[in-house]
């Protein structure tokens, strides 16, 4: 496998070219919750753990910043091969971006064999549209659910899915289904302001009811913006002063719908429906080839169409701990992926870009998954 003007190819930081959400901080850790001193940050985070538990608190924290790819700033010439980052040895797998991968139609349908060969796997490729890269006609590999079920089996929303045998127009309904869904705010924000609302109309705010608002913003700024976000917007103690509280929760309020739109952005703006991804690569590998977690572990070398790829990072100070990633393809020694990773600005939630293509080299090599991962773990990228 090699490379053409190599890009972005794996769990790298987002460059934000078209939208306004801030850059992902890669220092964020427990420690690194607010600015200001550590006692401080320690009474933020004690608070927030309070509010939402433990256990939600660390999930986010723990979420190293990666991938919201939003694409070059120029549409490419898909005909022009020098677009295109990295090619297969044998020129019959290419990608372009992150969430454009393209594959000889032969091989996708060797590809679809060796996944409906298992039954743990959900998902199937279709070939989408043709492009010739050095003399080569290819399809776009588009990954979508075998059948309904098997949306349902992976606990995802059927009707925002991609599921093998739709018609053109049944797609195109589902992804603009899919974009109106990304960038409406929150359900909850509405009675949330109607609630800052009436509390305020009525002079002497009840106590009570401030406090139950408090618990309601921490939990949607947590959902919708991640505990960074909410850390450093929603005030830590209600009770100093109740009515200046509901000022600024009303404040926050407005703030959620302003950044939860910029942050869905990328999702509003594909082209193409992929297969919804969680925010985590172990369970973006669950969801696609429906193998326990404990499992993915086992990972050989070179695994095969519907198996995956596995790097233990505990051993280097670096970024991530590990990283999981699907095997959808492979041509010869190396390896197409379709996988995801964990983003720290994100909610701890779903989004379609968080799923991304990557093509990697055969076991040690250079340009395998152990040394594309490890290079990216320790900030060298490519």
């Amino acid at each position: 496998m090699y490379a053409r003007l190599p890009r972005r190819q794996g769990p790298l930081p987002e460059q934000t070219a078209v939208t306004k959400r801030r850059l992902p901080d890669p220092a964020l850790r427990p420690g690194a919750l607010q600015h200001g001193s550590g006692d401080a940050a320690a009474v933020q985070l004690a608070a927030l753990q309070r509010s939402v538990g433990n256990a939600a608190v660390a999930r986010a924290l723990s979420r190293t910043p990666v991938q919201r790819y939003t694409g070059p700033a120029e549409e490419q010439d898909l005909a022009d091969t020098t677009s295109y980052d990295r090619i297969s040895q044998n020129g019959r797998i290419a990608v372009s971006g992150r969430q454009e991968a393209y594959a000889d139609a032969a091989l996708i349908d060797e590809a679809n064999v060796a996944l409906a060969a298992l039954d743990r796997v959900r998902i199937r490729l279709e070939a989408g549209r043709e492009v010739r890269i050095e003399g080569r006609v290819l399809r776009q590999v588009l990954p979508v659910f075998a059948t309904r079920e098997a949306a349902e089996e992976a606990r995802t929303n059927p009707d925002h899915e991609p599921i093998a045998g739709e018609d053109a127009q049944t797609r195109q309904n589902k992804l603009a289904s899919y974009r109106q869904s990304v960038v409406e705010p929150p359900a909850a924000l509405g009675p949330l302001l109607a609630d800052v609302t009436r509390l305020m109309s009525a002079g002497s705010p009840d106590r009570r009811g401030v406090e139950e608002v408090h618990q309601r913003l921490l939990r949607l700024a947590l959902d919708s913006l991640g505990a960074d976000w909410a850390a450093r917007n929603v005030p830590l103690d209600p009770s100093r002063d109740l009515t200046e509280y509901l000022r600024t929760a009303g404040k926050v309020i407005g703030a959620i719908a302003i950044e939860y739109a910029d942050s869905r952005q990328p999702e509003s703006a594909i082209q193409d429906l992929l297969v919804t991804m969680p925010n985590d690569c172990q369970a973006g590998a669950q969801r696609l080839l429906g193998i326990a977690g404990g499992d993915l572990q086992q990972a050989g070398p070179d695994p095969a169409v519907g198996e995956n790829h596995y790097v233990n990072l505990s051993d280097t100070n670096g970024r991530w701990n590990n990283h999981f990633a699907a095997v959808i393809m492979r041509d010869g020694d190396d390896s197409l992926t379709f996988e995801t990773a964990a983003d720290s600005t994100s909610p701890i939630g779903e989004g379609k870009s968080l799923g991304y293509f990557a093509l990697y080299g055969r076991h040690g090599t250079s340009q395998s998954f152990d040394a594309d991962l490890r290079r990216q773990n320790a900030g060298g990228g490519d």
